[in-house]
């Protein structure tokens, strides 16, 4: 076991430093507080024995008692076979963490791949980008070995101004790595399923009350949302999923397109 301890510079610079260091066949990636399953690095190691250059796994998120799976069927396949299997894997939520995958070595650094500095979120998605293209083989496994702990303060449910900003990265990053690899019909659905589920994710984020954020940020953020051409109608149509009352009441501020509304719960709970 070696130890890299090196001064806080974000997550694309940590990993940086572990991919400079490695010297094994494989690497793997555990993010803070998450689990690795026991069993799953025998899994791993035995789908290695035929070196692929990709292994994927699925795994599950962990929220207090909710356990909510993340899984798809098993497959082993080329690039070109990659492609029956990408709607629904990308779907299944397997294709952007780096977390639920073992990648060759050799193959990472003959590619010259590295993580962006600077991103502060979507970097991982940004290397699964730039890898695929360089793969030969791959192997899914369709059971879970990773436990993703879901907790407020880590990145991806912390709600700031740039989420929507690397949604639509990651959309376009999406869009280009299909149409690169000839199949540009692929994207159309994927977007037009994404697309309301992050708004949807942003609106309900800018609303929680778990949140430090001052009210006048979160009503900027609302207000901004709002008035996107692209956004605000992928709102409405995430905001069709939402049951009951609070439902009601979402879908009520986000038709009159007011923050001040859609804030109201939280101005009453004392924020500000």
């Amino acid at each position: 076991v070696k130890l890299l301890s090196r001064p806080n510079g974000g997550a694309a610079a940590a990993r940086n430093a572990g991919l400079a260091a490695a010297t094994g066949r494989y690497l793997t990636f555990v993010d803070a507080d998450d689990i690795l399953k026991p069993g799953a690095f025998a899994a791993i190691a035995r789908a290695a024995a035929s070196s692929p250059d990709l292994i994927s796994y699925g795994f599950e998120w962990r929220e207090e008692e909710k356990t909510t799976p993340a899984v798809y069927p098993a497959f082993q396949c080329g690039l070109d076979g990659f492609w029956e299997h990408f709607v629904g894997y990308y779907q299944a939520n397997q294709f952007f963490s780096l977390c639920n995958k073992a990648y060759k070595l050799d193959t990472v650094r003959q590619a010259g791949l590295s993580f962006n500095t600077a991103l502060r979120t979507g970097e991982d998605i940004a290397f699964n980008f730039a890898f695929w293209p360089h793969i030969g083989q791959m192997v899914h496994l369709g059971e879970s070995f990773y436990e993703y702990w879901v907790h407020p303060s880590t990145l991806t449910h912390a709600a700031t101004l740039d989420n929507l900003v690397t949604s639509q990265r990651v959309l376009d990053q999406m869009e280009a790595f299909v149409t690169a690899a000839g199949h540009p019909e692929l994207a159309a659905p994927l977007i037009e399923s994404q697309r309301p589920h992050d708004a949807l994710s942003f609106y309900t984020l800018l609303l929680d009350r778990t949140k430090s954020y001052p009210l006048a940020k979160r009503k900027a953020a609302l207000a901004a949302l709002f008035e996107s051409d692209v956004w605000y109608p992928a709102l409405l149509k995430g905001l069709e999923s939402i049951p009951g009352l609070y439902g009601k009441y979402l879908r009520l501020a986000a038709r009159r397109k007011s923050p001040a509304l859609a804030c109201l719960p939280l101005r009453l709970r004392g924020a500000k």
